[in-house]
């Protein structure tokens, strides 16, 4: 059985993987997507963001880049998207820990 800090920091673990697989995203589809609350999704991207994991995208364009599919939104949200800290985490916790999350780029 895994402690409450452990299940956290695989929840972690968990956002920073679907930011790999599916790129930037803000905190309410991430929370609809994850099964979390909107305030949960808002604290754990700030907690990720000060870790240097995670960082706020810049500008008024989101670019989606994805083996399947390339797009481009204008945002109106406040988007969030995996550093290299992040993805060296990832790649350093995948050797330990099955993180594997099963969601796909959504249809529209």
């Amino acid at each position: 059985m895994c402690t409450k800090n452990e299940q956290e920091e695989l929840l972690d673990l968990k956002i920073l993987a679907y930011l790999k697989k599916l790129g930037p995203e803000y905190a309410k589809l991430l929370a609809i997507r994850l099964g979390l609350s909107l305030e949960e999704s808002i604290e754990r991207l700030r907690r990720l963001a000060a870790r240097g994991l995670i960082k706020r995208v810049e500008g008024r364009i989101v670019k989606y880049y994805h083996r399947r599919r390339k797009s481009v939104k204008h945002r109106n949200h406040t988007y969030y998207d995996l550093t290299r800290e992040g993805e060296l985490l990832l790649r350093e916790a995948r050797g330990k820990v099955d993180i594997h999350i099963d969601i796909e780029y959504p249809s529209r």
